[in-house]
């Protein structure tokens, strides 16, 4: 695939390309006669409910070429299973640039990864944190290690269970809202994330850096003249670009395979507007030609020649992870914000600095429904490390502690970073925190007190204050 001209739709570089063009703001579309066309919002096959089925296609439509080329149509694109402790390290089979003494290298070998990550124990609520030192993934089972890979399990736990349609494969994306205000499903914004930034090489984002064509940059398409730096896996824009990518993203597409299957979540939505969202791809290395697929013809993967071992995801480690108190609750000393004054929004967030949000409002559950955590008017810069936790109940004081392996744990927000069509990216996010109150014995509570913790650097304001509310 790598061999063949970048003008062929099904090499190697098309494909990477693909990625970034749905995603590095080559396309927008115009909401309204009435709009200017300076204010045409960029498309993105992130940030919403397109993601999970448009890479569902994308790695289909990949799949399939890699199997014309080596004439095999039993081909299987391997998926890397960084949620069973076995996988929680690269792949060997990606890691080799190539034999000792041999001047062949390895096609699936990429230099624009983080080397500090490479033979390290992943961490998937990982976003470029500089403070924890990388945990050799072949060292010793310490009690460190041990640590690591249960707030693993606890990250896909959050991410997959008893989550609906909306919170697990993101909110509702269609031109006729008349709003570029999007919202991640947890499938996306949680181990998905944190793998393609644990994984991308450290360094400057156009955010912080110019790079040139000279240096391999890659061309952002809304601002001439800049060029994506080589993060390849830690920047969506040159993500395809990594073949750690594809596994990576089969995986992702596995999870929702067990999200829909054996976690009872179904087709997913019903709405005709994304069961009838299309897109179009190549297929046939020998004489490509266009294919038009639609949503639905997606849902089952059984109806594109292929499934995942039932057999093998019998055992589960993260169905039975080890969630624990951060802090004793029913006493005088749980609930994060009894005594605290109430933030004036818009709030800019700051690394360090805790936002306690007190007595948000906690309507009575209705029957067949989730109670939703919703923080919207996020502004954030697309093109940097944007990460923070979000927790309920948590005193000031504990609140850095935070992390999916406590019960209090709603949540985070986090975004790969990318052009976003550069300037300023507005979204929301929507923690299904229905488990959460049940756990804190704060189910029939009128009020809980969120907390609010910036994890990185990056300018992050939040307009709005948090709400909670009732949804299928």
């Amino acid at each position: 695939m790598k061999a063949l001209p970048e003008s062929n739709p099904l090499s190697f570089a098309a494909q990477a390309a693909i990625h970034q063009a749905y995603c590095d703001s080559y396309y927008s579309y115009h909401r309204s006669s009435s709009a200017a066309k300076d204010d045409d919002p960029t498309f993105d096959v992130h940030f919403s409910w397109i993601f999970a089925p448009w890479h569902r296609m994308y790695i289909y439509f990949y799949e399939r070429a890699l199997g014309d080329l080596i004439g095999d149509d039993t081909f299987a694109l391997p998926f890397w299973n960084w949620d069973h402790p076995a996988g929680m390290v690269v792949p060997p089979l990606f890691r080799d640039a190539g034999a000792a003494g041999s001047t062949a290298s390895n096609p699936l070998y990429d230099a624009n990864r983080n080397p500090d990550n490479l033979d390290a124990l992943i961490d998937l609520d990982y976003l470029n944190d500089k403070d924890n030192e990388p945990i050799p993934f072949s060292g010793p089972k310490d009690e460190e290690y041990k640590k690591l890979v249960n707030k693993n399990l606890c990250t896909v736990y959050t991410q997959q269970v008893r989550k609906g349609a909306e919170s697990f494969l993101g909110e509702k994306y269609c031109t006729d809202l008349g709003s570029s205000t999007s919202s991640m499903g947890s499938l996306e914004r949680m181990a998905h994330t944190a793998v393609h930034v644990w994984v991308g090489k450290a360094g400057p984002t156009p955010a912080t850096a110019t790079c040139s064509e000279a240096s391999g940059g890659v061309p952002n398409h809304s601002k001439g003249g800049v060029y994506s730096c080589n993060n390849d896996m830690g920047f969506l824009g040159t993500a395809g670009r990594d073949p750690l990518f594809y596994s990576h993203h089969a995986n992702v597409d596995r999870m929702w395979h067990l999200w829909s299957t054996r976690l009872g979540g179904g087709q997913g939505f019903t709405d005709t507007d994304w069961l009838d969202a299309s897109f179009v791809f190549y297929d046939d290395v020998e004489s490509p030609r266009k294919v038009r697929v639609k949503f639905r013809d997606v849902l089952d993967t059984r109806d594109l020649g292929y499934t995942y071992d039932a057999e093998a995801d019998k055992d589960l480690p993260w169905l039975r992870p080890k969630i624990t108190s951060l802090v004793p609750h029913g006493t005088d000393d749980s609930g994060a914000a009894k005594a605290a004054a109430a933030p004036v929004f818009p709030l800019a967030l700051t690394k360090g600095q805790v936002v306690e949000v007190p007595a948000v409002a906690v309507p009575a559950r209705e029957a067949g429904k989730e109670q939703l955590l919703v923080i919207d008017g996020i502004e954030f810069d697309p093109q940097a490390n944007n990460k923070f936790d979000v927790a309920i109940n948590v005193p000031a004081d504990k609140a850095s502690q935070v992390g999916p392996q406590y019960k209090e744990y709603a949540g985070s927000f986090a975004v790969v970073p990318g052009s976003g069509g550069g300037g300023t990216r507005k979204g929301k996010v929507t923690l299904c925190i229905t488990d959460v109150l049940y756990d804190l014995d704060a189910e029939d509570d009128s009020s809980v007190d969120v907390v609010i913790v910036p994890r990185t650097d990056a300018k992050v304001t939040i307009n709005a204050r948090p709400t909670i509310k009732n949804r299928n």
